[in-house]
């Protein structure tokens, strides 16, 4: 299964292998809290509890908002593999959204 998240940070393993931590809304809930406009949010995961994943090598590092593609490495969808950046970011949404 391949999604999409977004790129919240980046760092570099100790094996020098890139892993970026990423926010998947499906499971770790929207990009920002407050885009639920005040309804109580289940399972909101904080930006600094999200998971950090594996990536392939990328064009370039991503900045925060990033929109990347992420393929599950097991059925059970519990591990997954930065596999590219979309080239669209959070803020670009809004800003072509109007609001």
């Amino acid at each position: 299964m391949t999604t999409f998240g977004y790129a919240k940070q980046y760092m570099y393993a100790g094996d020098n292998t890139l892993q970026i931590q990423v926010r998947i809304p499906s499971i770790h809930g929207p990009y920002k809290q407050s885009d639920y406009k005040g309804k109580a949010v289940r399972n909101y995961v904080k930006d600094e509890d999200l998971p950090f994943y594996p990536s392939l090598l990328l064009p370039h590092l991503p900045h925060n908002g990033d929109v990347v593609a992420v393929t599950a490495l097991d059925k059970g969808n519990t591990s997954f593999l930065v596999v590219g950046l979309m080239g669209s970011s959070y803020q670009q949404g809004n800003m072509m959204s109007g609001d």
